[in-house]
């Protein structure tokens, strides 16, 4: 489980996020976010030397409260939302992952995968600072609600 506080308010910050094509620009490690469906994400990522591939499912997305994912039944995880002032609101990353094979077990024991995400969430602070906070009308999200994996409501994404 990782925190961040970001000066900006919760429905921005929410907006950012679901802005899932926009992380290559600020996560280090993140080549490429392809959004096949409301639901469904194809991730390419860097893991040292190599790169990896995975699928994700939004199981539950309730605008400015949270969104939790599956992948594959490796990774599991919860991101919310919480305004705790008009301007400034805490995102709460909570991940269950699953090492496979010597390497990512050797990862886990050093808690390799904590420092990456707490150091993500540094890097999605600074970019809501030096450009969403700028632009906030340039920052559209999806705004739809998903329930049990299903889009229950679908309204057009805003850009």
């Amino acid at each position: 489980m990782e925190q961040i506080d970001i000066g900006a308010s919760r429905r921005l910050v929410y907006d950012q996020w679901t802005r899932f094509q926009d992380f290559p620009r600020f996560m280090k490690k993140v080549v490429s976010v392809d959004q096949v469906a409301d639901e469904k994400l194809n991730w390419k990522a860097k893991i040292f030397w190599s790169s990896r591939r995975w699928e994700t499912t939004i199981v539950e997305q309730i605008p400015d409260d949270h969104i939790t994912w599956r992948s594959g039944g490796r990774v599991e995880g919860t991101v919310s939302f919480h305004a705790i002032a008009p301007d400034l609101t805490r995102v709460l990353v909570n991940i269950e992952y699953r090492p496979r094979g010597l390497f990512e077990r050797t990862g886990n024991l050093w808690r390799a995968q904590g420092r990456r995400t707490r150091l993500e969430l540094k890097h999605f602070r600074r970019h809501m600072m030096t450009r969403s906070l700028l632009e906030p009308e340039s920052v559209g999200g999806w705004r739809g609600e998903i329930r049990d994996g299903e889009v229950v409501r679908a309204p057009a994404r805003t850009s």
